[in-house]
């Protein structure tokens, strides 16, 4: 089946069949209904065999998410939940989530709500999809509360993935309410990834070439929308086309992505290869990452793409890694350390480490995490290739 094409069936949970849900999804010619029950507990014995892509549950307006919805992801971790009810209380939400809803629903059941679920099921499969026609790979860099370094980061992550690897490279600022990245290169362009939504239509190579910055030999950038009104203005659906032509034009795809948990954000997150969540190693940072990790798991499907790494890392200070790794369940990628002086010289020179502080300690750590992360998104032979027939360099500063 193309992954465009969703087979869905639906789920009475009150044990009442109700037309009018049958009658929105008939509007929507790219799904398949297999069947519609009102039996919860027989559900999953059904379909043994082949699961459905989506089961579309109805709650009208219970307060508890009964065992039965509790279970029924774990019975069938390949297909996406989507739960539709009147009932929009935080506790039922919070459940929901965590018992591993992917989706919530409003009813009465709009046609294009279930379009955007439907459209973010998509998303999710093509992550899980062989990636025979994805060449770039989309990193994005982010953090679970404002200032945690995810512009310094994913500034010189680009220029290290752009040292150690082939190909061109692209960094999008996406930082709200306030993009930094021109600000860190001391740069200003009159373009933003607003103008690429505008244009999604005629969208081509040519078009992203010419609104793309240049910043040295192979790295390209997109700065951010300054403009506050234009940033909620931002369509969603646009973002799959543009990040499918990015995808076809450079090797490596950096985000710097604030920290807004918004529908935008969890968009991202899910288009990502992979996300380097920024924390500090303090009570409040392990506090809050504590309370946001169970929805990351669920907005990105592979866990194992979500890597922990704590910037400024200090080993005196009292916590320890391990702390981190036992409230999480979750290995730390890497750390970076604390190295104020080089980042203030990089601030004041508006230039990455590279060319303001090469021999620096938080330098050498981003460069050891570009290697592992060129080992886990396959690039590591573009490196080793690079390191056998060194190829000539030119960078602009």
């Amino acid at each position: 089946m193309h992954l465009d094409q969703l087979t869905i069936s639906i789920l009475f949970g009150t044990g009442i069949q109700r037309p009018e849900i049958g009658a929105v999804l008939d509007k929507l010619p790219q799904l398949k209904l297999l069947d519609q029950t009102t039996d919860p507990q027989s559900f999953v014995g059904q379909h043994t065999g082949l699961s459905p892509d989506v089961v579309l549950v109805e709650m009208n307006g219970e307060s508890r998410v009964p065992e039965w919805l509790e279970n029924l992801p774990q019975e069938m971790p390949h297909t996406h939940v989507l739960v539709c009810s009147y009932n929009r209380e935080p506790d039922f939400l919070i459940r929901a989530m965590q018992v591993g809803i992917r989706e919530f629903l409003p009813l009465p059941l709009i046609q294009s709500d279930l379009e955007s679920a439907l459209n973010r099921v998509r998303t999710a499969r093509r992550q899980l999809a062989p990636a025979d026609n994805r060449n770039g790979k989309i990193i994005v860099v982010t953090g679970h509360k404002g200032g945690v370094g995810s512009t310094t980061i994913a500034v010189n992550l680009a220029q290290a993935l752009a040292e150690s690897s082939t190909g061109r490279l692209a960094l999008i600022d996406l930082g709200r309410p306030f993009p930094d990245v021109g600000t860190f290169l001391d740069q200003e362009s009159n373009y933003s990834i607003v103008d690429m939504i505008q244009n999604v239509a005629n969208l081509d190579k040519s078009f992203i070439q010419r609104i793309m910055q240049p910043y040295g030999a192979r790295l390209s950038i997109l700065h951010g929308v300054s403009d506050f009104r234009e940033q909620d203005n931002i369509e969603l659906e646009s973002l799959e086309p543009i990040f499918a032509i990015l995808r076809q034009m450079y090797s490596f795809i950096v985000i710097d992505l604030s920290h807004w948990l918004d529908e935008f954000f969890i968009r991202i997150l899910t288009e990502a290869d992979m996300v380097l969540m920024l924390t500090g190693l303090t009570v409040p940072d392990l506090r809050n990452l504590k309370k946001l990790w169970p929805y990351t798991m669920e907005w990105h499907q592979d866990k194992r793409k979500i890597k922990i790494v704590v910037n400024r890392y200090d080993n005196n200070c009292g916590l320890q890694l391990r702390d981190l790794e036992n409230i999480l369940q979750h290995p730390t990628f890497a750390t970076l350390p604390s190295d104020y002086p080089s980042m203030m010289q990089c601030l004041n020179q508006g230039s990455p480490l590279m060319g303001a502080a090469p021999r620096s300690k938080i330098w050498q750590s981003i460069k050891e995490m570009t290697s592992r992360i060129l080992q886990e998104t396959g690039d590591d032979d573009h490196e080793a290739n690079g390191a056998a027939a060194p190829r000539k360099k030119y960078w602009l500063f």
